[in-house]
Parts: structure tokens; sequence; C-alpha cells
């Protein structure tokens, strides 16, 4: 079957064909959409094909064709047939180099010869040093009772001689020396431009061994430029959006630089692409999940309570189920929120950037800067005494971008010193959120428990009566008045046999913060050196025979 570019069959088999032929070329990376998880690779390509049925092939990477054939396009009087992938079609990868990467191999050739050189210069000094040392070490073998013979005279013509030679072997040896040093450190700089050769060709993503290529036929009536435009996805590739926040006290200001953390192991590099990044999921489902029949099974001989808990009920509510067996006439223990990952249903965000990009394969990952903005904040010292030492500042975030700020990691700065790393949270457009810039070292907590007449002070009492004493307390040592939230979590029941009675002095200045069940809200204004203190007193009763489960 042949998808038409723009000429009909009718026309291709009026015309005059030509003998068939295969065609090689290379088919470069041309822009990338990058997604949160995979990509979209576009290649194009372009040759010069005569009249007639021929094939265009040019390589591909194997592992990058698990998700389906890459969907081609053509431009031009041409028409597309088969398209087949061809194992292990080229043995000599270099017949299939692009030409950055002929070049970088022969960069690469002419770094290693150059080496080579170097190394057999250095040889031949080495060999000419140690000639110098062996005629040292002879001539200072001769011994006087070797020239006893001697007369005065030839005695003393011989003992000029040797000394003459030794001074210049002397001579040579020390001129050798310097020629090896020097030349050590000519061949330690050519080692280094051939290693950077070599790490540039290898950048590139050079084809090893039998070259997989792909084969597309296609159709001409008359000589002319094919133009192929081929798009794939692959899976090992990705991106996620990274911060650094800088919060400005004295204007309550966040200034946010936003960038993208790109990472890719395809295998290929991307090499001046075009790159747009996109917050879409290819690999997302295409189609609803339909409900199946839910059948309910009653079974005599089981007992009616273990059904609920057994292979039928979710793993959630037979996991409760067995904890409530366990725990026989406990108290329940306070429900656990169970929260799903953040999702963005519906919306799909589009960054282009601006310039192209080379992100090698492998790498731990390119980060690119994307833009700068400011966000107003209100700030908050937010204090809880129970479980921290220090109250920590909250900058309540309002994004009024008209676009969604997607979640990601973040480098938080607090009037210009780093604090630390933390994570920017999802903000949809109009939408505000708290972001932590650090403990307040200069307001420090402290908590602890006073009376307990029952003496039991674990997460089970067995005694059908508690009555605890604590305190909580938050003291100013910086040298400005300081407001401070404090929040502390008061006991509460759900169940009518298990009376709780709690007293807070003073009492909080908000119930059920940001609808938490239970906890309180204290807003102090502390002056330099002065601490608050806030006593709370606890009073359960239960049935005897019950437990209690709850932890001060």
């Amino acid at each position: 079957m042949f998808f038409r570019s723009s000429l009909s069959l009718l026309a291709l088999c009026a015309a005059m064909p030509a003998l068939a032929d295969d065609f090689r070329t290379t088919a470069p990376i041309s822009s990338v959409v990058v997604y949160p998880q995979g990509a979209s690779v576009s290649r194009s390509v372009s040759v010069e094909l005569p009249a007639g049925a021929h094939r265009v092939l040019f390589p591909v990477s194997g592992q990058n064709l698990v998700n389906g054939p890459p969907r081609i396009k053509g431009e031009g009087d041409f028409a597309i047939g088969e398209v087949e992938i061809l194992s292990g079609f080229v043995t000599d990868p270099e017949a299939v180099f692009t030409p950055a990467q002929t070049a970088a191999k022969a960069a690469a050739e002419e770094a290693g010869d150059a080496v080579t050189a170097k190394f057999d210069q250095l040889s031949t000094a080495r060999i000419d040093l140690g000639a110098a040392l062996a005629q040292i070490e002879f001539l200072r073998t001769v011994s006087a009772g070797s020239l006893d013979a001697l007369n005065a005279e030839e005695l003393a013509a011989t003992a000029a001689l040797i000394g003459g030679q030794i001074a210049e072997a002397e001579a040579k040896r020390q001129l050798a020396e310097v020629q090896v040093r020097a030349l050590q450190e000519e061949l330690a700089d050519l080692q280094k431009i051939q290693r950077q050769a070599e790490s540039d060709f290898t950048r590139l993503s050079p084809p090893a061994g039998p070259v997989d290529m792909l084969a597309v036929s296609v159709e001409l009536a008359s000589a002319g430029t094919v133009s192929l435009s081929l798009d794939q996805l692959v899976r090992n590739a990705g991106w996620a959006p990274e911060y650094e926040l800088r919060l400005t006290r004295e204007d309550a200001v966040v200034s946010v630089d936003r960038k993208a953390m790109i990472y890719q192991s395809t295998g290929e590099i991307w090499g001046d692409v075009a790159l747009t990044l996109s917050t879409a999921d290819p690999f997302a489902a295409l189609a609803p999940e339909m409900p199946r029949p839910n059948q309910a099974v009653m079974d005599q001989h089981l007992n009616k309570r273990a059904i609920g808990s057994a292979s039928y009920a979710p793993k959630v509510e037979r996991s409760m189920a067995e904890a409530d067996m366990a725990a026989g006439s406990l108290a329940a223990p306070e429900p656990v929120v169970i929260a799903a990952g953040v999702r963005i249903d519906g919306l799909s965000v589009t960054y282009e950037y601006p310039r192209d990009v080379t992100i090698a394969t492998g790498q731990d990952g390119a980060v690119l800067s994307l833009d700068s903005f400011e966000l107003q904040a209100e700030l908050t010292n937010l204090a809880s005494p129970r479980w921290d030492n220090t109250a920590f500042l909250m900058a309540n975030i309002t994004n009024d971008r008209g676009e969604p700020i997607l979640p990601g990691n973040a480098s938080i700065y607090r009037d210009g010193a780093f604090i630390g790393r933390s994570g920017m949270p999802l903000i949809p457009a109009g939408g505000a959120e708290d972001v932590s810039f650090g403990a307040l070292e200069g307001l420090r907590l402290k908590y602890r428990l006073l009376d307990n007449d029952t003496g039991d002070v674990g997460l089970v009492s067995r005694s059908n009566t508690r009555a605890q004493m604590m305190e909580f307390s938050v003291e100013n040592l910086t040298d400005e008045a300081q407001d401070v939230r404090s929040l502390f979590a008061l006991p509460y029941s759900e169940q009518e046999d298990l009376i709780v009675k709690t007293r807070a002095r003073p009492a909080p200045s908000a119930e059920n913060y940001e609808k938490d069940r239970g906890v309180g809200a204290w807003d102090m204004t502390l002056q330099p050196g002065e601490q608050q203190t806030v006593t709370v007193d606890v009073n359960i009763s239960w049935p005897s025979g019950s437990g209690l489960y709850w932890q001060p």
C-alpha cells in the first residue's frame, strides 16, 4: 500500500521507471518534544534521487523502535511505500557516520597519532639518557691501579682524557634529562587533547558494530528531491521543573528562577535541536477503565466478619478490618488519610525553548533556564512545639501569572542566604500554596508532659480514666518583636463512650485549623526576650474493660 505525497499512482505507472537502487543517507534529529516521561523525536531526511523505485536507507537505534514504527511523512512528487527495519545491515559503522561524527573521529585519530609520535620521541630521548649514564658509569670504573704502568706524562694525559669524557657524558646526560622532562610534559598535554577528542567523539553517540538501518521505499516519476520527516516516540527521556526561590522578607516578594532538568538515554545525541517541553503524557491511558461485575458472595461456613475482610475487600478496607479485629474492644485509632499523587487532569502546558540545544545521551541531565518572575507572598512564623525545636518561616505564595506553576524541586534562599533544598508544590493559576523558607533559630520551642495521674504514658492505657497535663512554650531570642502562630493537636473522640475533655490556657485563637479536627492555633506576639506558655489539660474516660489508644 502506498501513501501518496502529491502524485497519483497512474502518473507513476505511466512514467518510465529506472532501476531500483539503495541510497544511504543520515537522518539527524531536528526537533524534540520532551514529556515528563518520554519524548517525541523528529528527524529530517533529504536526498536527491533519479526517477523510479528506490529505497532510502538511514541508521536507526533498535531500542528506540520498541514503541512502534516511526510516523513518516513526505514532501514532494513521490509516493512512500514499504518501511522496513534492516537489522545489522551495515557492518562498518563508519560508513554511516554523520559529518560531525566523521570529523570528530578524524580529530580523535589525529590526536592519537600525535601522542604516538611524541611517545616515540620520548623513547629516543630516554635511550640517549641511558647511553650517557652508561658512559659515565664506565668511565668512573677506571681505577688508579689500572694506570700504574703509565709514566707521569701518560698518566696526566689519560686523566685529562677521562675527565674530559666524563664532563662530555655529564653534559649529554643533563641535556637528555632536560629533553625527557620536556617531552613528558608535551606528552601529558597531548594525552589531555586526545582524551578530550575521544570524549567529544563519544558524546556524538557514533554507531558501533553492525548498524540497523531503516529502509523507506519511495517511487518517483522524475528525478528530484525526496524530503522525509519521521516522528517516533521514545521512553528513555523526560524533564522536570527545577526552581530557585529567593525570598526577600522586607518586601514579602519571592523571586522565582524557573528551570528545566532534562535527561535522555536514547543512545543518540540531540545536537542543535529545537526543543519543546510539554506536560502531556503520551503513555497515559487512551480509554476509560470499564467497571467489571462486582458480585457479593455469602458462605455460611465463613465467619461473617471474616468475609468483610477477606479477598473480596479492597486492600485498604481489608487492612482496616484486620486492624479492628486485632484491637478487639480498643478504641479505633484516628483514620489514616491516603492521598493520591499530584495529577494535572485535562491540563497541558507547553514551553518552547527559544534557541537550539544539544543534550548528550546518558548524562546526568541538562539544566536549561526558562524564565524568571516575582510572586507576592504572605509571611507567617509557624510553630509546631510538639514536634519541632524552632519555628519556621512560611510564605503563602499567590500565583497571579495566568498559568499553573508545576511541582518540582527547589533551592531555597532567604534574604540572600542559601537555606536548603525543598519542593515547589503545584500552584494552579489564581491559587495559593505554602512554601517553607527554613527554620528560625531565634524562635525556640519547648514541649513538656506534666502530670499523668494513671502513670500510663504510652500508646495504650488500661485504666478507664486518664488525666494529662502538658504545656508548650515559644521564646523570642531575637532583637525584634515577632508574630508567631503556634499549632497544637488537641485530642478528640468520635466514639460515644469515649469522653474527651480539654482545656487550654490561654484558649486557642482558632480551632480546627485548616479544617484539621482538633488542631488549635495560637497567635502570639512576642517582644524581644519574651516567652509565652500554653498549658493544656486533658481528661479522658471510657468504659471499664476497654483500652485507650492515644499518644499525648
